[in-house]
C-alpha cells in the first residue's frame, strides 16, 4: 500500500493538501513502513505556491463531505472564474499509484476527485508531523473520512 501526505518542509503534513510543495510517499508492506520518497507537487509548482488559491476555514462541510474529527480541516475552493475546469491529473502525476492520503484539509473538488479513485482519506490536526501521522495510521488510529449519504 502506498500513500501520499502533503509537505511544504518534509517533516510536517502541510496545511492544504492540493498547494503543498511535495508529497511524501510512503509504501507500507503487511502493516510496517517500507520505503519513503520526497515527490515534487507538480499542480503547486504549475499554480505558483498558494499564489492563485482562496482559502476559507469553515465548521462543516457544505459540499457534500464532512470531516469527522473534532474540528480539523476547513477546506478551501480555487479563486477561478466558471471557465476553470478542476483537474488534477498534475497532483496524481506527483504522487503515482496510491491507495490513500493522510492531510490536514482538502477542498471539495479534491475531495471528489479522491473519492472517484478509490483512494482513503484521512486527516490529522495542523501542525502533526508526518512521523506522528504515519505512527496513527499504522496504528489505526485515523479515521477514514466518508462523502455524507
Amino acid at each position: 500500500m502506498k500513500i501520499a501526505i502533503p509537505t511544504d518542509d518534509g517533516r510536517t503534513v502541510a496545511s492544504h493538501f492540493g498547494s503543498a510543495e511535495y508529497f511524501m510517499i510512503v509504501e507500507f508492506e503487511d502493516g510496517k513502513e517500507i520505503s519513503r520518497r520526497l515527490s515534487e507537487n507538480l499542480h503547486a509548482r504549475g499554480h505558483g505556491h498558494h499564489g492563485y488559491h482562496e482559502h476559507y476555514e469553515g465548521h462543516g462541510y457544505g459540499h457534500g463531505w464532512h470531516h469527522g474529527n473534532h474540528g480539523y480541516g476547513g477546506g478551501y475552493h480555487h479563486g477561478y472564474g466558471e471557465g476553470h475546469r478542476h483537474g488534477h491529473e498534475e497532483v496524481f502525476a506527483s504522487t503515482g499509484e496510491i491507495q490513500a492520503v493522510i492531510a490536514v484539509r482538502i477542498g471539495p473538488h479534491m475531495f471528489e476527485d479522491l473519492k472517484e479513485r478509490g483512494i482513503g482519506i484521512y486527516l490529522v490536526r495542523p501542525g502533526t508531523s508526518i512521523d506522528e501521522a504515519i505512527a496513527k495510521f499504522t496504528a489505526g488510529e485515523l479515521r477514514k473520512i466518508e462523502p455524507r449519504k
